[in-house]
């Protein structure tokens, strides 16, 4: 047991501090003090989790569902921290939709985090085959309208270009 087991069987799973204890004979302050150190472990899989339950009881979502959280955070992890489209870092994009320090906004809030995309919108299916994770400015542009192709070659590097000019000039203006 280490700290992101316990934090997968916590916030995957749903065990409590003391289940996980028990079951690992751990002293009761060792899951508190791995809580305490995995912040950014833990936004990880609360994003996770955040698209899972957001799509859990859609039908075309079945796939993913039974697979469970923690399968699900697994294929999350795997599609790394960055737009499968264009390729910006999601570090980049927390800063840039910042609701203090940001210098890019929308009406609905999104933007900071990566969202889950179907390469493929016809049939609807969420499934990991078909579903990919991108910023908000590709799944926002490339719509049901456009391919994944044609979003590739002529959007993708237009909106790459946009979003590192923007965290450039983000950066200036806080002196780094």
């Amino acid at each position: 047991m280490n700290a992101k087991e316990f934090l997968l069987q916590h916030l995957t799973e749903g065990k409590s501090y003391q289940q996980i204890a028990d079951e690992n004979n751990l002293p009761r302050t060792t899951p508190t003090l791995w809580w305490e150190e995995g912040q950014e472990l833990r936004e990880r899989i609360k994003r996770s989790n955040q698209l899972f339950n957001g799509r859990k009881d859609n039908p075309n979502f079945d796939e993913f569902a039974k697979m469970g959280k923690r399968k699900f955070f697994e294929w999350f992890e795997d599609h790394g921290q960055s737009c499968d489209y264009c390729g910006i870092a999601a570090e980049k994009l927390k800063a840039l939709f910042d609701y203090e320090t940001g210098i890019l906004a929308t009406k609905r809030g999104r933007g900071r985090v990566l969202e889950l995309e179907r390469r493929d919108a016809k049939g609807n299916q969420y499934n990991p085959e078909n579903c990919v994770l991108i910023c908000y400015p590709c799944n926002n542009h490339k719509s049901d309208l456009i391919s994944e192709a044609d979003h590739r070659e002529y959007f993708a590097p237009a909106i790459r270009k946009y979003l590192e000019d923007k965290y450039s000039e983000l950066r200036q203006l806080n002196g780094l």
